[in-house]
């Protein structure tokens, strides 16, 4: 006796599946979300000093008159080896506050002749303060002073 052979029914398979419409509506909010962080990035800032005493990527702030406009993401030396290069982001809209005139320089407590100054970075660490400039388009880079001006960018005088 012979064994009975069954047929095979053959079914067309749908060409997509509902559960697709789980994975591509990750994938779209994945674009959005990364279009939304790039889009609403600040301005990138390049510092050049001497010395990175007390600057820390991702933890040393930038201020402008008390308030954060900004964070330091990494500190690393020059080609030549001579100074360090310190990379910074701005938060969104600080923008207008980047001129060719504008200044930095690092905060942290300091003794000298003239008093005590910076003490309420013992506890919190250094910063760096922005003081915004008014003539002229955001240069290339700019130079990170160690201690504050002795005039404002706009006060009159030969310096």
């Amino acid at each position: 006796m012979e064994p009975k052979k069954g047929e095979a029914k053959v079914q067309k398979v749908k060409n997509w599946s509902p559960v697709w419409i789980f994975q591509i509506v990750t994938a779209l909010i994945g674009a959005w979300i990364l279009f939304y962080h790039y889009s609403h990035q600040g301005p990138e800032v390049t510092l050049i000093t001497t010395n990175a005493e007390g600057i820390e990527g991702g933890k040393t702030t930038i201020k402008s008159r008390s308030v954060d406009v900004g964070v330091v993401e990494s500190a690393t030396l020059t080609d030549d080896l001579t100074h360090v290069q310190i990379k910074a982001r701005l938060h969104s809209g600080m923008e207008k506050l980047l001129h060719k005139d504008s200044v930095f320089w690092v905060v942290k407590p300091q003794v000298g002749r003239e008093g005590i100054s910076g003490l309420g970075t013992l506890l919190s660490g250094a910063y760096i303060e922005l003081q915004p400039g008014s003539k002229g388009s955001q240069p290339e880079s700019y130079q990170l002073l160690d201690s504050p001006p002795l005039a404002p960018p706009d006060a009159k005088g030969i310096r």
